[in-house]
């Protein structure tokens, strides 16, 4: 009998049972893959396992591929792809060339199948031909005792849950596999195993040396039947959080800093706390503090941050949310607007998981350090690590392609890109410039183009699409990275040392006329100056 490897999954919730299928549902195809392989238990090292799908090698290159690759150098492993000429073919036909396929070995009874499919594969697929083909693939499994995980990946993905509900009677089970607060998070909507049915269940999964590792929650989950809070209608804010001289109402308690307002959160049991964040504000100071009040006080108090000075940027807003923040006031509010807002929060609790640490966190900030021009096929590479780091974080990502205008030289419209965010990369390939912008709205795009890019972009670029869903983001990195693999594509790195205008001068800054330390304007009188009088000519 086949089982999932995970640490600390109960023993009905990682038993496969023969000769049955079960359906593995995820966002995006590196979520479902990293969990497929963790079904890998060393146990099946010893049975078969056949892989069919047309993103084969990411099985193979993950960091968790070990006991996959164990069980290859065996020859226990048999992977299938999908050749451009059959990508092109029906869902129908595809799976009843697969089922052909498999029906040919004769060590595929008591094997683990793993067929994967992405939700553009089947969308041609009506929901009664997506019925008969499970039961094509259902008397298949009985005939060999063999057991199957349908996995399917892609934006559309939550349309096929509700199908898997109401095909229960042909699927033992469905699991979706998503991201939450930097952790795996699974969503057992019912799972047949030998002495029942586990239902409506959530596992918190973090991975520990390539290993996942259900975390056990650190919130205890409170009910409100029956229970009044009697602080729920109080708040807490920081003095500069509202205009001075602003008149509260009762409840309201001021005091003067984000330091007092931590220390008095270990009191409150459901209160709303309000910090504020100005350019002098340790970010990272109060994330921690937010993180920490939510983790010991429970899910009932409400934290908010009032952005005085709107100096917080998108990938900060998303930390913030990660760390157990309620509501981000994106701009100095007025009074009353601040009340009613603050009002619309309360009497509910934070629902989302919480990551293990801050550090769990920030460990995923950290892969979007690289910046600037990169050679195409490392791109496309840290492009994708871009977008898992953003995924974790909850953080927007665009890809842009820009196409050249004819008879431009790529290396001239490469020199006006002046990258200064970290995590903003770009490349180009043939007659394409490929940029992506990590921590950026679909919206914004324009705005950083104008940005980075000196010049007008269509004085050198005909045209430009933009890919803004993390999904697809990864397959076109995956499906370039596969077209030019044994192509000569050109390195500008060379060319492009020199393309360093956007650095800090540190020459400036020993210049003792400006003062650096302080954000406001100052003035410099000229001793030599002398004043001149201006006279109105009288009439």
């Amino acid at each position: 009998m086949h089982k999932f490897n995970i640490l600390g999954l109960d023993p009905a919730a990682e038993e496969i049972k023969p000769a049955a299928i079960y359906a593995v549902l995820a966002p995006l195809d590196n979520f479902s893959i990293e969990f497929i392989l963790h079904s890998i238990s060393p146990n099946d090292v010893k049975e078969n396992i056949f892989i069919v799908s047309s993103q084969i090698e990411s099985f193979f290159e993950s960091s968790c591929s070990n006991l996959l690759l164990d069980a290859s150098e065996q020859g226990r492993v048999h992977s299938f792809s999908f050749t451009k000429e059959i990508s092109e073919w029906n869902s129908k036909r595809i799976n009843k060339g697969i089922i052909k396929e498999l029906s040919a070995y004769e060590n595929i009874k008591n094997a683990l199948i793993v067929v994967h499919f992405s939700t553009q594969q089947l969308r041609d697929t009506t929901e009664q031909q997506f019925e008969t083909l499970i039961e094509q693939y259902k008397s298949f499994l009985i005939d060999t005792n063999t057991s199957l995980l349908f996995l399917i990946s892609g934006p559309e993905v939550a349309n096929y849950r509700f199908l898997v509900r109401r095909l229960n009677q042909l699927f033992s089970g469905v699991v979706f596999v998503d991201n939450d607060s930097a952790a795996r998070v699974l969503e057992y909507d019912y799972w047949r195993h030998s002495t029942g049915i586990l239902s409506n269940t959530h596992y918190q999964l973090i991975l520990q040396n390539d290993r996942l590792v259900v975390e056990e929650g650190k919130i205890e989950t409170q009910t409100l039947s029956n229970k009044h809070f009697n602080d729920e209608d109080v708040v807490w804010l920081v003095q500069n959080s509202v205009p001075e001289g602003t008149k509260l109402p009762a409840n309201y308690h001021v005091v003067k800093s984000n330091s007092d307002l931590f220390e008095k959160g270990p009191q409150l049991e459901a209160a709303t706390l309000v910090f504020s964040v100005t350019r002098y504000t340790d970010l990272s100071e109060l994330g921690k503090q937010c993180f920490e009040l939510r983790k010991n006080c429970g899910r009932w108090l409400k934290l908010v941050i009032q952005n005085v000075d709107g100096i917080i940027r998108h990938q900060d807003e998303c930390l913030f949310l990660t760390l157990g923040v309620n509501l981000i006031l994106y701009s100095f509010s007025e009074p009353s607007r601040l009340l009613s807002q603050i009002q619309s929060i309360q009497g509910f609790q934070f629902s989302r998981p919480l990551p293990p640490s801050v550090e769990h966190v920030l460990r995923y900030t950290e892969n979007t350090f690289s910046k600037g021009y990169l050679p195409f096929i490392d791109f496309t590479r840290q492009v994708e690590v871009h977008s898992d780091s953003a995924v974790n974080l909850g953080v927007s990502g665009v890809l842009v392609v820009l196409e050249l205008l004819p008879r431009i030289d790529p290396i001239h419209p490469l020199h006006l890109f002046h990258i200064k965010r970290e995590g903003d990369v770009f490349s180009v390939a043939e007659n394409k410039v490929y940029l992506y912008l990590h921590a950026c709205r679909e919206n914004d795009v324009m705005n950083a183009i104008k940005h980075l890019f000196k010049l007008e972009t269509s004085d050198f670029f005909a045209q430009q699409s933009i890919i803004s869903d993390h999904f697809y983001i990864q397959q076109e990195c995956k499906q370039l990275r596969r077209y030019y693999r044994d192509k000569d594509v050109s390195d500008f790195t060379n060319q492009l040392k020199e393309n360093d205008s956007y650095k800090f001068d540190p020459v400036l800054a020993k210049n003792p006329s400006i003062d650096i330390a302080t954000p406001e304007f100052f003035t410099q009188e000229r001793p030599d100056a002398k004043a001149f009088t201006m006279k109105v000519k009288e009439l």
